[in-house]
């Protein structure tokens, strides 16, 4: 399936990608330098959609469902810790992207993974109505299963391309039931709809005081210039608490956190200006940053490009 994965440079990309996909939009803080290595193959059986994913780099996604569709995912292999909540994701553990509900996870090195998307029209059929939290503990030996039956299902989808249009269809629906058959078994402890939420659990306090501070950056209340100190007195935390909570998390420190939050911001801002119309300055400006100079260089580095380049870059 190598020969057959897209390879995507911009969030931009994935974010289109993935919506028409999955129906999932997805946000993305990107916490490690560099140019993104984001790679997706998606195979279509009537009604159930296959997403492998392969990643690097450390990333910070969080998703929210943008339609009926059934959304779920685990992943295969990884090099680094995967969080989701601020909870360790072991082998055994899956996520279903349930309406009304953020989810998000943690990538902290490359990773391979399967997510499966399922029509609301079949959703309806079966009478699939998963419920409690997004994050579950299940059998390792039924998701191995699922990945066993989804390589072969696109396995034989690489084969197919000489077959009649009956033949196809025929077989491609067999697929689909069997990809639904071993997705249902996996599914069992969502429909068992048991109340335990895991960001309840005291390993994802410190993701909370993250959340936390973002909400103060997102609603215009933290300074260009963030001092620790003051995020820690409007959360009501100590600056050691505070500082510990990313760290610990994220690997970084709050500081750098918002400074990467603004990079992220300006960088949609550039991707969606039109070049005749405005200037790298007044968006920078905009976006908290007035020394331009070390804006560029930090730009680059993160992102493998210099910001009039991704402004000068067709949309």
């Amino acid at each position: 399936m190598q020969a057959d994965f897209l390879t995507f440079r911009t969030f931009d990309e994935i974010e289109a990608f993935w919506i028409e996909a999955t129906g999932v939009s997805p946000t993305l803080t990107q916490l490690s330098a560099g140019p993104l290595n984001f790679k997706a193959r998606s195979d279509e059986f009537a009604g159930v959609t296959l997403t492998w994913v392969k990643s690097e780099g450390r990333q910070l996604w969080r998703d929210t469902v943008q339609d009926g569709r059934l959304h779920f995912g685990y992943m295969i292999e990884s090099e680094g810790l995967v969080r989701s909540a601020g909870i360790e994701i072991n082998p055994a553990d899956a996520l279903v992207w349930i309406p009304g509900k953020v989810v998000d996870y943690l990538l902290e090195g490359p990773l391979f993974s399967l997510e499966l998307t399922v029509s609301e029209e079949i959703i309806d059929a079966l009478g699939w109505e998963p419920k409690g939290a997004p994050l579950r503990t299940v059998s390792e030996a039924l998701l191995l299963h699922l990945t066993h039956v989804a390589q072969m299902a696109s396995a034989w989808l690489d084969t197919a391309v000489d077959l009649d249009k009956q033949t196809f269809e025929t077989r491609l629906n067999v697929w689909r039931d069997l990809l639904l058959d071993a997705l249902a078994k996996v599914l069992q402890p969502w429909f068992q709809n048991s109340d335990m939420e895991l960001t309840t659990l005291p390993a994802s306090k410190q993701y909370d005081i993250i959340r936390s501070a973002e909400v103060l950056f997102s609603n215009g209340e933290i300074e260009n210039s963030p001092d620790a100190s003051v995020i820690a007195a409007d959360l009501g935390i100590s600056r050691r608490k505070l500082y510990y909570a990313f760290q610990n998390t994220l690997g970084i420190g709050p500081r750098r956190f918002i400074e990467l939050k603004r990079l992220h911001q300006l960088r949609r801002d550039l991707r969606s200006a039109h070049r005749d119309e405005t200037s790298v300055t007044e968006l920078a400006y905009k976006n908290g940053f007035s020394q331009l100079g070390r804006l560029s260089g930090l730009y680059k580095q993160h992102f493998g490009e210099g910001p009039r380049e991704t402004l000068l870059r067709p949309a």
